[in-house]
């Protein structure tokens, strides 16, 4: 059933000697009762709780499946809810309590799955930095000696303290760029062909395209040059804690902001220990978008609030042209879609700062409603709009964050079915598995057997979505009844599949090596058992250590080759070790096991680490390609043996 309201109001009364002084108007509204559309269980189906605690029933049989997507609509910031749900096998007819069904409307690109684009190889700059003499012909020379005030402590941000004053010297200048380098660094201690980089980025490529998608960053110190301040500060700041490779501060571009909390000048600081190369380019496609939302935000005679940081960062990532710094950041998103919040207004407050997973969310975000965007200007619309936050998204989109957030969750859930099965609809892009260093196989989705598990809980993080696979071993349907705890913000989305032979799964254990000496002191191993179409075969199989903090060196990926493997154990590069067991034919499925011995020493320096990712790559007979993952918890490693002829010398 469903409730809409009629609005009625009655007239004032005219006051008399008689009644008491005139009635103030009343409005009230008035339920009503409205006739509920059929639901069509083929579509999306919302279920509309009206309270915290429910139930409902869902026919299942082995050869139906269903996708629970639980979003918490909650935007304060760590607000991680938990929804526990449990299953009722007792006969008898039995209806939905507290809760009723309709159909989601979708928008009117229906359910078309966005995708993330291939990335462009490798930049390529040509041309020839502009000599001083040239770059001084129709402008003044910038200064050669510049001050700028940098925070770097892990302190309070309005404390003066916190910041240090430095000297920096102009090394190279065009037209619209001037670099200035820390005096602490030589210009020949920087990496070859650095500066000469930067100049050709910024001209011929990142300056142009920010200007003309975004906007175009105003000369805030009126010397007519972009400024960059290379320093090895950012290699040590918070106190020494934090490395970053890039940053704007919006208070820069403010001219009522007081020194040391702003340098009064359009600039971008950068780590001096950078190379050229794709990375580069991606940062500074990142970090110049930055400097233009700062740019309009601060105008004179309209400056608004700063941008929310989690917007900020989400613009500046969609205007990357390559994923090198975000293909982490997506990988971890997808490896735990519940845990990372999407709406952080402050993430340093929310001590969410630089959180990979958070990042990986909104990036993935504004890619989906960019994508849906019918004028192909979204960036432009995003970065001139007077609003921010929830309120700005629903503007451009012209739809209400909740039910924007349940058709992005839907869409995630389609991604992650698209990148599990090889044969995909008709309307489904090919899903991106080489996203820069990583493999991505979607957003997780956590298996609830209904047959064996009577409990299920998960735990949400505040505007997150956590992924529920709804199957059954019974031959025949069955109405089962599902029983919800949940909470105030908690959304309830159903998606039904159908249950194909083209779909994947993976498990992962650890085992006891054969060789007692290598359990303990040489390798860890682990089993992994993938089932998948019989006319399809392992290519690859990646290892990945996640962490909403692990550094972006400790969680490249250990890629292994499977093409040129048959059951002999093959060592590769890494140091992985990987045998396959057996193939074979089961239940008109393909089961294949490896065995994959971890060298104990890949475990060392990985501060921050959480858990271990394996993702596992098909290719069918006709090239079609699918990823499935599977998550394990780190090991418990004793402590390392000495090697036998050390701990007999000892003795």
């Amino acid at each position: 059933m469903a409730w809409e309201f009629l609005f009625t109001k009655s007239d004032r009364l005219p006051a008399t000697s008689g009644n008491r002084p005139a009635a103030r108007q009343v409005q009230a509204f008035k339920p009503v009762y409205r006739s509920p559309k059929p639901v069509d269980w083929n579509r999306p189906v919302n279920i509309a709780g009206l309270k915290n605690r429910l139930c409902f029933p869902l026919s299942l049989s082995s050869e139906d499946e269903y996708v629970l997507i639980v979003n918490n609509l909650d935007r304060s910031p760590r607000q991680t809810k938990t929804i526990v749900l449990a299953v009722d096998d007792s006969s008898g007819e039995q209806l939905a309590t507290n809760c009723y069904f309709e159909n989601t409307p979708e928008l009117t690109s229906g359910s078309r799955i966005s995708s993330l684009f291939n990335a462009s190889k490798l930049h390529r700059t040509t041309g020839t930095v502009v000599s001083l003499n040239e770059a001084s012909s129709d402008k003044a020379l910038p200064e050669s000696v510049r001050y700028f005030n940098l925070f770097v402590t892990d302190g309070d941000l309005s404390d003066k303290k916190q910041y240090t004053r430095l000297k920096a010297r102009l090394i190279e200048q065009s037209p619209r760029v001037a670099i200035y380098l820390d005096e602490q660094q030589k210009p020949e201690e920087l990496a070859n062909g650095l500066v000469t980089d930067l100049i050709l980025l910024l001209e011929n490529q990142v300056l142009d395209k920010i200007s003309r998608e975004c906007g175009p960053i105003r000369d805030v110190d009126g010397n007519g040059r972009f400024c960059i301040l290379l320093s090895p500060w950012l290699n040590k700041l918070q106190g020494g804690k934090t490395k970053i490779n890039g940053f704007v501060r919006p208070s820069d571009f403010r001219d009522n902001v007081a020194e040391p909390f702003s340098n009064h000048c359009d600039m971008l600081y950068l780590n001096s220990a950078l190379k050229p190369g794709q990375q580069l380019l991606d940062l500074l496609s990142h970090e110049v978008t930055h400097a233009a939302v700062s740019s309009i935000r601060t105008a004179s005679g309209c400056s608004l609030p700063d941008e929310e940081d989690w917007l900020n960062e989400g613009i500046a990532h969609m205007m990357e042209p390559g994923y090198t710094n975000r293909d982490y950041r997506i990988s971890e998103f997808f490896r735990s879609p519940e845990s990372y919040p999407l709406v952080v207004s402050d993430y340093y407050r929310a001590q969410l700062w630089r959180n990979h997973g958070c990042r990986g969310a909104v990036n993935l975000f504004l890619n989906w409603c960019n994508q849906r965007e019918s004028y192909g200007r979204f960036a432009n619309r995003f970065t001139h709009h007077q609003l921010t936050g929830t309120a700005k998204i629903e503007q451009l989109t012209s739809t209400r964050f909740p039910e924007l957030f349940r058709l992005w969750s839907l869409d995630l859930a389609r991604q992650s079915l698209a990148y599990n099965t090889q044969q995909a609809a008709p309307n489904t892009p090919e899903p991106l598995i080489h996203c820069g260093r990583f493999v991505l196989a979607g957003p997780a989705i956590h298996n609830w057997n209904l047959s064996d598990q009577k409990h299920q809980s998960l735990k949400i993080a505040s505007t997150a979505s956590g992924f529920l696979r709804l199957n059954s071993n019974s031959q025949l349907p069955e109405k089962r009844m599902i029983n919800v705890q949940g909470f105030p913000s908690m959304q309830l989305t159903l998606l039904k599949i159908e249950q194909t032979a083209q779909q994947v799964s993976l498990q992962a254990n650890y085992t006891s090596a054969e060789n007692p000496v290598d359990s303990i002191s040489e390798f860890v191993a682990v089993h992994l058992h993938c089932s998948h179409p019989v006319n399809s075969k392992v290519e690859m199989i990646s290892l990945e250590f996640n962490g909403a903090y692990l550094s972006q060196v400790a969680r490249q990926p250990q890629k292994l080759d499977i093409s040129t493997i048959s059951s002999a154990s093959i060592k590769q590069r890494s140091g992985l070790q990987v045998t396959m067991l057996n193939s074979r034919t089961q239940q008109k499925k393909q089961q294949t096991d490896f065995r994959v011995s971890i060298p104990r020493k890949n475990f060392d320096g990985k501060t921050g680490a959480e858990s271990l990712s394996w993702k596992v790559i098909l290719i069918s007979e006709t090239q079609e390609r699918s990823v499935v993952q599977a998550e394990l918890n780190l090991p418990a490693l004793s402590p390392r043996r000495l090697a036998k002829g050390v701990s007999d010398t000892a003795k």
